[in-house]
């Protein structure tokens, strides 16, 4: 004997996983032609993802320097000493400068990124 969902309309669960792939095919296809403007929302909002995504990495290199600064700051031997205390502030510093680099180059890729996104929308 079967065992029947208690809601009619309920699939088993093996039906619902091997028709899974299928009504996604048939969903993105179904909002590939539904609406041009969705589909530019959609390419907007995954560019504004990434800037987010850009900008929570630049939040956490300034977390990193400001830790690192505290360290330094916190050690006695690094207080006295003017040369490791500039040595530590030029590494932190590089560091912050390299990961803002970083930011800017995929800033500058973002924006070539987003006219190829709405140009396949066009």
């Amino acid at each position: 004997m079967t065992n029947r969902p208690k809601n009619a309309t309920e699939l088993p669960s093996a039906a619902l996983d091997a028709s899974e792939p299928i009504i996604n095919w048939w969903l993105n296809h179904w909002m590939g032609s539904a609406s041009p403007f969705t589909r530019m929302q959609v390419a907007w909002m995954e560019t504004l993802y990434e800037a987010m995504q850009m900008e929570a990495e630049l939040l956490t290199a300034c977390a990193a320097s400001q830790q690192q600064m505290v360290k330094c700051l916190s050690n006695q031997q690094t207080l006295t000493d003017p040369t490791v205390m500039s040595d530590c502030y030029q590494d932190i510093m590089q560091e912050f400068i390299d990961a803002h680099k970083q930011r800017m180059n995929k800033v500058n890729e973002l924006a070539e990124d987003f006219r190829q996104r709405v140009w396949e929308e066009i």
